[in-house]
């Protein structure tokens, strides 16, 4: 199976217009917002069309971000989490519905519910009521630090060493929505006690390795540590390491010798500690655009992305924490935007994206895609001098809110396809001017004879036909509302946004 897998180099030299202009935009948006380095990508469905990479990875050392600098991806980990999980579920070693008490081998129960059990499902959904109580911060420290590791069980039983009752909210288990990062902590011990291998062996054998990519949830995994940005914070001014200033020198860990799998999965991050550059995380979100399959390697079965996909809890005013609007509505291990006005908006011409957000340690994260236009983008940052302003007119920061305008307005979105899974092909027809307020000019096409197409809004309802001929390529959109639209021909999409 022949598959061209494109990449724009724009560092380097602008692929077209449209490249070339959304690299200028995202040094603009860098510059206004005293960004120390950042990575972005655009894909279609059949690969990477944008690559720009700017800034400073390691201030203090001068090494610039490159397309092959790695970021600690904070808590978009989550996704590949879900990956993991929905692989074992497949191979029918775990199901989704059955009670975690007994996958785990500890009693595991919301001491207001006691009766009620707590399911995977509920934890990729976030509906299971465990949350991070106020023994988590320590728990987790203690994951990551102490020899021995403690058990997952001190943090979920009833007199353990970080139990508090307060580790779980008073609802009924898969009522109510509470982002937690202690759920995946949870799971990641899932996929460890099922698979018996440790959850970054786990993850790197079954999901990093097939797509050849260089990434681990554990650091040391990393063949070179000059490649991982430092995370930053200025506070007073001064740009401060917060994370993985490890100054080219691997870190050393003692407390995984003698680690038995299935313990505490937590020691590995699955809730937020993978490192991976913006290019490889796009692989893995293609897999899952492409509903399982992507350049000839496949992680998951259709079902199981479309189960990924699906509504597992929509917010309905008084069902969950949705997080100032952030969260309105939820997959297994994957954030469903709605595009709902002032809240939950990413890319204005998508009414529907799935996806994940991230931010820690002064980084923020976004990785999103769009399963009606086939476009999907990730931004990384390693932080932000002015900090990370907020507006009314979304959730989430200004400056992510300029980065998604950009890819809106300057990104090479016209040019993604929906070609079939066995063939890809280099789009080589150009609409212009778009945005347009007037018409459509169609360059790089010749026809014979008159052709119909149908124009369809975002959503994908028929709104109007029009009429290409041989001696004119133009199509009149002076009668149509503000928005994105598309059109299909010879078998491929365009889209074209009327303003």
């Amino acid at each position: 199976m022949s598959k061209i897998y494109f990449t724009v180099f724009l560092l380097v030299f602008g692929h077209n217009g449209f490249s070339q202009t959304l690299s200028n935009q995202f040094n603009t948006i860098a510059q206004n917002n005293d960004m120390m380095g950042g990575s972005l990508v655009v894909f279609c469905q059949n690969g990477i069309i944008e690559n720009i990479a700017i800034g400073k990875s390691d201030l203090a050392r001068n090494i610039d971000m490159t397309l092959d600098s790695k970021y600690r991806i904070a808590s978009i980990s989550k996704t590949i989490t879900a990956i993991a999980v929905m692989q074992l579920v497949e191979q029918n070693l775990l199901d989704l519905d059955e009670d975690i008490s007994n996958i785990l081998g500890f009693s595991v129960q919301n001491p207001n519910h006691p009766n009620a059990a707590i399911t995977t499902r509920m934890l990729l959904s976030h509906t299971s009521t465990i949350i991070d109580g106020s023994t988590y911060s320590n728990f987790l420290s203690a994951t990551v630090n102490n020899n021995p590791i403690p058990d997952l069980s001190t943090i979920l039983t009833v007199g353990g060493t970080y139990y508090v009752s307060a580790q779980f909210n008073n609802t009924t288990p898969g009522t109510y929505f509470n982002y937690s990062n202690i759920n995946y902590v949870i799971l990641g011990t899932i996929v460890e006690k099922v698979s018996e291998l440790r959850f970054d062996v786990y993850c790197k054998q079954n999901i990093f390795e097939p797509l050849g990519i260089d990434a681990s949830f554990n650091v040391n995994n990393i063949e070179n540590i000059d490649e991982v940005a430092v995370l930053y914070r200025k506070p007073n001014g001064v740009w401060t390491p917060q994370a993985d200033n490890f100054q080219g020198v691997q870190p050393t860990f003692n407390n995984l010798d003698g680690y038995v799998p299935g313990t505490n999965g937590g020691r590995f991050g699955p809730q937020g500690g993978l490192r991976c550059s913006a290019q490889d995380l796009a692989k893995i979100f293609l897999v899952l655009m492409n509903k399982g399959t992507f350049d000839g390697v496949t992680l998951l079965s259709e079902a199981s992305c479309n189960a990924i996909f699906a509504n597992e809890w929509t917010f309905n005013g008084n069902n969950g924490n949705n997080y100032y609007g952030l969260f309105r509505s939820w997959g297994l291990g994957i954030h469903r935007i709605t595009s709902t006005p002032g809240n939950d908006i990413a890319l204005t011409g998508s009414s529907f994206m799935l996806g994940h957000t991230g931010e820690a340690y002064g980084l923020v994260s976004d990785a999103y895609f769009d399963t009606i236009r086939k476009v999907g983008f990730l931004f990384m940052n390693n932080g932000v001098g002015i900090g990370y302003q907020t507006n009314n007119q979304s959730i989430f920061y200004t400056i992510e809110q300029q980065v998604f305008s950009a890819i809106e307005n300057y990104g090479n979105i016209p040019g993604c396809l929906t070609a079939s899974n066995d063939k890809i092909e280099l789009n080589h027809i150009l609409l212009y001017p778009n945005p347009s307020s007037d018409y459509i000019e169609i360059d790089g096409i010749t026809i014979e004879q008159v052709v119909s197409i149908a124009i369809h809004d975002a959503q994908g309802k028929m709104i109007k036909t029009a009429t290409l001929k041989p001696d004119d390529v133009r199509v009149n959109i002076s009668d149509l509302n503000a928005g994105l639209y598309f059109f299909e021909f010879r078998g491929k999409r365009y889209s074209f946004t009327k303003i």
